[in-house]
């Protein structure tokens, strides 16, 4: 939830804005969707088809499959009727970042902000090939994040408490099982969401138990 709450911050997200949110079924990505909602941006997610309704009631305004990609900008676009998204939050890095740049530099002068791509990891890939003319020429800013503060840390704890964020449960392992836990995050299938919790086996029957994942 740091992660997520920093990538927000770094790129300075407003109220009412459009936000799209790569990975959204993983953790950091189930995080950017609650954070998105409790400031009032409008998050747009990109996850398998097969997960949107769980995302949707999660707070995602929709979701867009990344599957095929010439088509990808379009599809982003239709679901924001036709309006840029204000910022990208970044998970995924690969083929996909010049394409979220596509989603952003629209019409510069209906744009009360500039575009912003905030990145905190690279699933699909370390290398991205990006036309960096569009980069200056729309002037799009880029923030690098791998870390929060302790202010925001301290306002995630305080929605936490009021009940307004309430984190994303996939499962629980006990830390004896962590090699176990390792091996199921790894081959994690199309029901993953959320994240998972390692309890201590002393705490498993309280804290741990009623969230167990099995596993064949």
């Amino acid at each position: 939830y740091q992660t997520a709450y920093h990538m927000m911050t770094a790129a300075n997200v407003q109220a009412g804005e459009r936000v799209l949110v790569s990975g959204a079924s993983g953790g950091v990505g189930t995080a950017l969707i609650q954070l998105c909602r409790i400031v009032g941006a409008i998050p747009y997610a990109v996850s398998q088809l097969d997960k949107a309704d769980a995302l949707i009631s999660l707070g995602a305004e929709a979701v867009i499959d990344r599957g095929d990609l010439p088509t990808f900008v379009e599809r982003v676009l239709a679901e924001t009727k036709g309006q840029a998204i204000d910022a990208v939050m970044d998970l995924v890095g690969g083929e996909m970042t010049d394409l979220f740049i596509d989603t952003m530099i629209g019409d510069m002068h209906s744009r009360a902000t500039y575009p912003r791509l905030s990145i905190a990891g690279a699933s699909g890939g370390n290398l991205s090939e990006i036309m960096w003319t569009r980069v200056y020429l729309y002037q799009v800013q880029i923030f690098g994040v791998s870390h929060g503060t302790r202010e925001e840390a301290e306002q995630l704890v305080a929605w936490i408490r009021s009940g307004e964020l309430k984190p994303v449960l996939h499962g629980a392992f006990k830390l004896s099982e962590l090699h176990q836990a390792e091996r199921y995050f790894v081959n994690r299938g199309s029901n993953y969401l959320g994240k998972i919790v390692i309890v201590p086996d002393a705490q498993w029957d309280t804290h741990g138990a009623p969230f167990a994942i099995t596993t064949a």
